[in-house]
């Protein structure tokens, strides 16, 4: 009798729908949020890093909230969490983490490659998280979905990324979440990316990862991680879906921009906010229809990743 088919994980399911259109089928990871749970499940030293600046003083409303939700998600769990981002997103991520009435331990963004590796140096986390990043691509530029540049209104945080894959010894697990292949972590699938377009190989990032998470909403990927999350510790650490509706809300008021509208409204990537609150609502049933996760898979050694180019010089504004 043959073997029977392991049914789809309901959460990847939720995870692939691609209602902005984004194309995100092509590059898709199965399986990428239960690896990242897994690989974050007993984390006791986590940066979370976000913030994708779509223009000068136009932070997008996509990153803060899921990072938010993944740090409490986190700190319930017995980890010590802290967040890294731009001084533009900053206020969005301090809003959304008051909602949540989690502390708010942001810290500067480093410069350039040589003092985000100080920087990781001086913190030693056990686990690095980036969740709506831009990543350099093979240019060393940060191009936006359109093909142009947003180096100058984002600073170099994958040199934390990069720092960390070089670093001997001990070295922090990676975790990237993205919805367009620009973002830290695509580097994993870019050769997918290259294939997918002309536009798509031009942006691509080439920064690199140990677990990768694809969503059609990158908040989306990084619920995603905490409904998985919730199955390895018995525990709802997702947020209501009224919360969600207030997390969207606050990152408006504190001066975000939806990235693909450019308004400062209460939507995010083009999306309205009942879908954002029903997408909550729906990763939750899913979590509990899933049921319990099983035990984590033996771990699989890797080689080292060729060196990403260094980043482009930052444009004058």
């Amino acid at each position: 009798m043959p073997a029977r088919a392991t049914p789809p994980d309901p959460i990847d399911s939720l995870l692939a729908l691609d209602l902005g259109g984004r194309g995100i089928g092509g590059f898709f990871q199965p399986g990428g949020a239960l690896a990242a749970a897994r690989a974050l499940h007993g984390a006791s030293r986590v940066l979370l890093v976000t913030g994708f600046a779509v223009g000068q003083h136009l932070p997008e409303s996509d990153g803060p909230p899921g990072t938010a939700v993944l740090g409490r998600a986190l700190r319930r769990l017995g980890a010590d969490v802290r967040y890294v981002t731009d001084a533009t997103t900053a206020p969005v991520l301090a809003a959304v983490l008051k909602v949540l009435d989690e502390p708010a331990e942001i810290l500067p963004a480093p410069a350039d490659d040589d003092s985000a590796a100080a920087l990781l140096e001086a913190e030693r986390p056990s686990h690095l998280v980036a969740v709506e990043r831009p990543g350099r691509g093979a240019s060393g530029d940060y191009l936006n979905a359109r093909g142009a540049s947003v180096a100058a209104w984002n600073r170099p945080l994958d040199g934390l990324f990069i720092a960390a894959r070089r670093g001997r010894g001990a070295r922090p697990v990676t975790v990237g979440v993205g919805d367009g292949g620009n973002e830290i972590g695509m580097g994993n699938v870019r050769a997918r990316l290259a294939r997918s377009g002309a536009l798509l190989a031009r942006i691509a990032s080439v920064v690199r990862v140990d677990h990768l998470v694809v969503a059609g909403v990158s908040n989306w990927g990084a619920y995603g991680i905490v409904a998985q999350l919730g199955r390895l510790a018995g525990l709802d650490l997702l947020h209501a879906p009224a919360v969600e509706r207030r997390l969207v809300e606050a990152c408006a008021k504190s001066g975000a921009v939806d990235g693909i509208t450019r308004r400062r409204e209460a939507t995010v990537d083009g999306l309205p906010l009942d879908a954002h609150a029903a997408m909550v609502r729906l990763l939750g049933v899913a979590a509990a229809a899933a049921g319990p996760a099983g035990p984590a898979p033996a771990p699989v050694t890797r080689r080292r990743a060729p060196r990403p180019p260094p980043p482009r010089r930052r444009r004058a504004r």
